[in-house]
């Protein structure tokens, strides 16, 4: 892998985030395009990478906060049998990058001149829901990774969930927070346009998928990608769009309730990550195979033979 090559396969990992030897779910594997590998291409460079390669493939992907991870057929339900998948995952031991910056999420959310500290309430609520629908009704904490294909849904009870939610806060009248009341102005079809926006950018980045119909209505999965970086970065990649919410007001003589609806988020997030048992929260640990980390003294004999033999096969 010389250097333009890598520069290419790091292009394509930032871009879909995840390349499969054989792609799983009857997905087709993605062809070439101009200025881009095709799938099999880029599975073929990283197999064969020498070990001078791969250092510096790990140390680029270091410097932005990521890190290589090949996973096989017998880590996760949903690998094909002799595929191999590797995913471009945030180092948790590293300041998160964000999933996306924030001004993706302001053009996909906006339907008027809402301001953008609305928007970031927006997409913070929906991203709540979300985990409502493919964590808590599954009654499923977030190191259960290898559960990730019972997480469906489809939008409409998304939007359902919205619905009772916005019900919800109005009935608090003026008890309900006040940066969060802007929510109560949608009107018309608005819950349903952000609900399939937001969706649709979970689905750029790799973390929804659809899976089937039903009833005309399209069924959505939680990737493996999107499970693996719940488990590892839970609600820390937001932490841009939490910090929006008090520093932008909606409201600017309400800081106070604004802070306050902080916390409540952070809550959540030490919440969900208090249900995952220590000893579940590596539950494929031990088969997941970072392609770049540097072998230890004690067993770098054995996977160098290993190494080896896979590549005799």
């Amino acid at each position: 892998m010389n250097m333009m090559e890598m520069g290419e396969v790091v292009a394509y990992l930032l871009r879909y985030r995840t390349a499969e030897r054989v792609p799983s779910g009857g997905r087709k594997r993605r062809a070439a395009r101009e200025g881009q590998l095709s799938e099999r291409d880029v599975c073929a460079l990283i197999d064969d990478a020498q070990e001078n390669e791969r250092e510096a493939l790990r140390d680029f992907l270091a410097g932005q906060g990521l890190r290589l991870k090949a996973f096989e057929s017998g880590d996760y339900p949903g690998i094909a049998p002799g595929s191999r998948l590797f995913a471009l995952l945030p180092d948790p031991e590293m300041e998160q990058p964000p999933l996306y910056t924030r001004e993706p999420v302001f053009e996909a959310l906006k339907l008027r001149q809402e301001s953008r500290a609305e928007l970031a309430l927006w997409y913070l609520q929906l991203w709540l829901l979300l985990h409502t629908l493919i964590y808590t009704r599954l009654n499923r904490a977030l190191s259960d990774v290898s559960r990730y294909q019972e997480a469906t849904f489809v939008t409409r009870e998304l939007v359902e969930l919205v619905r009772e939610q916005l019900e919800t806060l109005r009935g608090l009248g003026e008890r309900a927070p006040a940066n969060s009341r802007v929510l109560l102005d949608e009107r018309g079809e608005d819950i349903p346009r952000r609900v399939k926006a937001f969706i649709d950018l979970l689905s750029r980045a790799g973390h929804l998928e659809t899976v089937r119909e039903a009833a005309d209505e399209d069924v959505w999965q939680q990737t493996l990608l999107g499970a693996l970086e719940a488990e590892q970065i839970g609600v820390h990649h937001l932490t841009h769009l939490i910090e929006l919410t008090s520093l932008d007001n909606v409201d600017p003589d309400s800081d106070e309730v604004s802070a306050a609806d902080e916390v409540s988020v952070d809550e959540i997030a030490a919440e969900e990550a208090s249900t995952d048992e220590p000893e579940s929260k590596n539950e494929n640990a031990s088969h997941a195979a970072d392609m770049f980390d540097s072998p230890s003294e004690e067993n770098t004999s054995e996977s160098t033979g290993e190494n080896a033999e896979e590549e005799r096969r």
